[in-house]
């Protein structure tokens, strides 16, 4: 999958490439020997010289999956105001679950979901032309089913690879100090209202006339369970809204659907009288929050890597006597986890914190030791979590495996 998205990225002119997979990496240098392709250390490292690289008029590119990019939610909720001088788009691939379309309307970046090859093809060339004519990173979200064998194309050298890197100085957009980020509002809204008007044409929205009951939705593979005969609006540039294209739609049915695993779409339609609630495709990957390990309330990352021992520690303090675990990755750990911590420490919580270790143990003991907590505890089985129960001081376990 990664390999057939380098290619379709070199057909587009890409100059700098950013990733997170080392495989990734390998799979580009096996279709280009000039491309500049390089490996960060985590999302937001990825995210950030990627932009930092459309800055200077280059075409750049992160390939990221999809539970990856909230990872990277810092520079993205800027990259909207500050826009680009050349052109950025991101690939984010779906692996699991997770998706991107909330991204759209909560970061005001394009958003286009693509479910097939052919649907990628046209997206990744579409989206560089998007973000070059409006100064601004476009997000597209793949799916990797059906496409392992790639597309058969000629690969050149990117076209403008040499060209010198230019950054105009322009403090206002840069900077975006809070009185040139109004100006900079002001900007991007109207952006936004271009981008989906020139969305309304969008050739992969395709509208299915049948019965007078609607079903709108971003993916033609969710609707596997619902009625035939309904009319089916799929629409492919979930941010912003084609209004005019969706509107119509909704008004000539008696009543809509929106099929969706979070309302990114519906949210967005102007006049929702005839939407029916409570059909959204909740999915597989829906949050659980009633999870009980060994006596324990279980909060995992949903928010972010590392988020939860900030979830933790806010519920802690709301209910002290209850027995919270917060369970983490080590490179969660690591990306955003230690100020965290260090705040929880600091506040005095005493929630265990369990982290799942592969390679970095051993740093972590000696992190956590400078912080002065000596409650850390290799585990060989989670049923050892018992013994932590009711504690009344900091305590992280270190386990390897999954849970």
């Amino acid at each position: 999958m990664h390999e057939n998205v380098i290619r379709l990225l070199m057909e587009n002119a890409v100059q700098h490439l950013y990733v997170t997979n080392r495989g990734t990496a390998a799979a580009a240098r096996r279709v280009s020997a000039t491309l500049h392709c390089e490996v960060s250390t985590n999302e937001k490292i990825a995210f950030e010289l990627a932009l930092a690289g459309a800055y200077v008029r280059k075409r750049t590119a992160c390939i990221l999956s999809t539970e990856g990019l909230y990872e990277a939610l810092d520079p993205v909720m800027s990259s909207a105001y500050t826009g680009v001088a050349g052109s950025f788009v991101i690939v984010a691939v779906q692996e699991n679950d997770e998706e991107v379309t909330p991204l759209g309307p909560f970061s005001k970046l394009p958003l286009i979901v693509t479910e097939k090859e052919e649907e990628l093809e046209r997206a990744v060339s579409y989206a560089f032309k998007l973000s070059e004519e409006y100064r601004i990173p476009v997000i597209v979200q793949a799916v990797p089913a059906g496409h392992d064998e790639g597309p058969k194309m000629a690969i050149g050298g990117p076209r403008g690879a040499g060209d010198t890197a230019v950054l105009v100085k322009e403090p206002g957009r840069w900077a975006a100090t809070p009185k040139f980020r109004f100006r900079l509002h002001g900007e991007l809204n109207e952006k936004i209202g271009k981008i989906g008007e020139a969305f309304e044409t969008y050739e992969d929205n395709i509208v299915i006339s049948r019965g007078s009951t609607g079903l709108v939705t971003d993916r033609l593979s969710r609707l596997e369970f619902y009625d035939e005969a309904a009319s089916v609006l799929k629409l492919a540039t979930v941010f912003p809204l084609p209004k005019k294209l969706v509107q119509g739609f909704v008004d000539g049915m008696d009543e809509v659907f929106v099929v969706e695993t979070y309302p990114a779409i519906e949210l967005q339609i102007p006049d929702r009288s005839k939407v029916k609630r409570g059909f959204v495709d909740a999915g597989p990957g829906t949050p659980q929050y009633d999870e009980v390990i060994a006596g324990f309330s279980v909060i995992r990352d949903r928010l972010g890597p590392a988020s939860a021992i900030n979830m933790a520690h806010g519920i802690k303090s709301l209910h002290p006597d209850r027995n919270i675990l917060a369970l983490t990755l080590e490179d969660h750990f690591f990306h955003s986890g230690m100020p965290a911590y260090v705040n929880t420490l600091y506040n005095d919580s005493s929630f265990v914190l369990l982290v799942i270790v592969n390679e970095r143990e051993e740093d972590l003991k000696r992190v956590l030791e400078s912080y002065g907590v000596s409650g850390v505890h290799s585990i060989s089985s989670i049923d050892e979590i018992a013994r932590f129960r009711d504690t009344k001081e900091p305590v992280v376990a270190l386990y390897r495996g999954m849970i």
